[in-house]
């Protein structure tokens, strides 16, 4: 057929998947350094816990201060438990809790199947096979 241009989408999508790789590379990255803050962070805890400091205030660094606060999170609500329990105090009603969980959630009356509600967003993803990270190349046409 002889010298064929590739279609303009072609270098696009080569563009693409060399961010996107980057991108994998990136994270892998930000996961390693992440892991490593964690363990570094749980020893500074444990010596502020032991000898009762609350704060280290840093100098010559980048200035500031880390402090340590100990907080009580209370576990989220589940739909399941705010049914249970509306049906424990309004057995007689279950129409009522019904609606009471849908004006909860924000579900309008006019939805049928709540499940089906919701905001949908349009996502390009990319999947690599585990075994051809290494040897990754792309081929369009014939």
């Amino acid at each position: 057929m002889g010298d064929q241009e590739p279609p303009p989408v072609a270098e696009t999508l080569r563009q693409w998947i060399a961010m996107d790789d980057e991108i994998r590379q990136l994270k892998l990255r930000i996961k390693t350094i992440n892991e490593e803050k964690v363990k570094l962070g749980a020893s500074v805890l444990e010596f502020m816990r032991e000898n009762e400091v609350d704060d280290f205030k840093l100098e010559g660094m980048s200035g500031g201060s880390i402090s340590r606060q100990v907080r009580t999170v209370k576990p989220a609500i589940k739909r399941n438990t705010i049914r249970t329990q509306l049906l424990l105090h309004f057995s007689d009603q279950p129409q009522k809790v019904s609606e009471a969980l849908r004006a909860i959630e924000g579900i309008p009356e006019d939805v049928e199947d709540a499940s089906t509600f919701g905001r949908q967003t349009e996502l390009l993803t990319r999947r690599v096979p585990k075994a051809a990270k290494n040897e990754m190349s792309l081929h369009v046409g014939p």
